[in-house]
């Protein structure tokens, strides 16, 4: 298979937060929100918000997030609109994350891969959220694909759920927990594969848990997402105290709650264009 020539995604991204800041907007058409639009819950109201958000963000977003799972819902008709969306992302200027949570063995990895990650794939997302509780080494394909194609990896370590803190939390038999064992694999990786700078493998890391600072510090080469601004309870404070070791690598991310102003295109505008201010200013 030809490999293109790509810019990796964590250069782009900091090529694009130099210019627009490092705000990534998540993209989430859910139920309440179209109704709050007075947008019909079904595929032209998906179509019809996404546009509407896509076109109010123009080339102020250095990265938006379309969550799958509210275009899944919708069956192929949904998939469709997503492929459209990841298009109309990239048209603007922005990278396209798609926020999907794969992982499995091997072999599905792969079919994940092809399907949904870099130019040549279905759905052509500049980057992909994973989990690695089938093991790290299982998402191979993935990060194999990541790496051909300038593609950026971002597995979750430690979420910005409460659910999840129990698991993340476990202790290991040499003293470390699963979220700063993951942190350490990543690490590692990135570093064989970029001995200097930030590597293709970024982390998921809540705004609002407490180890953040801690898991930043083990993640030195990683991007680092940091969802749970807003509607989840986080702050632009919080950004600032928790990721204040790794300005120029996190990634604050929003959906809701910056939304929540449309669907008048000028409020929503304004609002998209708060949060990326607010955004570069707690990371400056």
């Amino acid at each position: 298979m030809r490999v293109p020539k790509i810019t990796p995604f964590a250069q782009r991204f900091a090529e694009l937060r130099a210019q627009r800041g490092p705000f990534c907007l998540n993209l989430d058409p859910t139920p309440d929100l179209l109704k709050a639009w007075d947008l019909k819950d079904d595929i032209w109201g998906l179509r019809t918000f996404c546009n509407r958000v896509i076109d109010a963000a123009d080339r102020s977003c250095a990265v938006i997030k379309p969550q799958s799972a509210y275009f899944e819902r919708f069956g192929a008709a949904g998939f469709e609109v997503l492929a459209d969306v990841i298009g109309s992302i990239q048209a603007v200027g922005s990278l396209a994350l798609l926020d999907a949570k794969r992982g499995d063995i091997g072999s599905t990895n792969r079919a994940y891969a092809e399907g949904l990650l870099g130019p040549e794939s279905a759905m052509a997302a500049d980057g992909l959220t994973v989990h690695a509780y089938l093991g790290f080494g299982a998402l191979s394909p993935l990060l194999e694909q990541a790496r051909d194609f300038g593609c950026g990896i971002f597995a979750m370590v430690l979420s910005s759920n409460p659910e999840g803190r129990a698991l993340q939390g476990a202790q290991l038999p040499d003293g470390r927990n699963v979220a700063e064992a993951l942190a350490d694999e990543i690490t590692a990786h990135n570093a064989a594969e970029q001995p200097e700078g930030v590597g293709p493998v970024g982390a998921v890391v809540g705004v609002t848990a407490e180890a953040a600072p801690e898991l930043a510090k083990r993640l030195p080469r990683s991007l680092l997402l940091a969802p749970g601004l807003g509607a989840q309870g986080g702050s632009f404070e919080d950004v600032a105290l928790r990721f204040a070791g790794a300005r120029e690598r996190t990634l604050p991310c929003a959906g809701r709650s910056v939304l929540a102003a449309g669907p008048e295109p000028r409020a929503l505008a304004a609002s998209i264009s708060e949060y990326c201010q607010r955004a570069a200013d707690a990371l400056a």
